[in-house]
């Protein structure tokens, strides 16, 4: 009988060691599926962004190049984009610095982001925006990092990203 009880209690604790392996490869598997689950809808919303861009890409580009005399309806549509931008580098910061988002994807939001800061327009507004702390901690201080390392303004970007160029009406 105390034979069986040994027995026993072994393989009840061969099934708790079973159990605790499984447990991990589930959570391990939950973890990633949440990890691409995350991308996929920052990918969306970036896609949403670009689709909005598109659509108002004269104010944009006029407004990456010198918005002061612009129309105030045309700024704001520009300005949308902007902060839709910098409010997903945002989340793709806080996102990243969990291990919830990968460092390829923050590094490209990131490049786009400060390309568009780093442009004549983009750079008065970046500081305007600055000054006033609209943007969170993490953004300025991230974005603050890599426009210091920069010649500003930056017509290589414009350059490198032919649809931005200007309008030759304005």
């Amino acid at each position: 009988m105390e034979l069986l009880s040994i027995w026993g209690e072994f393989l009840g604790g061969v099934g708790v060691i079973i159990s605790l392996v499984f447990l991990g490869l589930q959570t391990r598997t939950s973890n990633r599926l949440a990890l691409a689950s995350s991308q996929r809808e920052q990918r969306h919303i970036w896609q949403e962004m670009m689709f909005f861009m598109a659509e108002h890409s004269s104010e944009y580009r006029e407004f990456l190049h010198n918005y002061d005399d612009m129309d105030p309806d045309r700024q704001t549509r520009a300005v949308m984009a902007l902060f839709a931008m910098g409010n997903q580098l945002d989340m793709l910061l806080k996102l990243n610095a969990e291990g919830l988002e990968t460092d390829d994807n923050l590094r490209y939001v990131m490049d786009a982001f400060v390309g568009h800061m780093s442009t004549p327009g983009g750079n008065k507004f970046w500081n305007a925006m600055s000054q006033i702390d609209l943007y969170g901690d993490d953004v300025l201080n991230a974005v603050n990092e890599r426009l210091d390392k920069m010649v500003i303004p930056n017509y290589d970007f414009i350059n490198a990203a032919h649809w931005l160029k200007p309008d030759k009406n304005w």
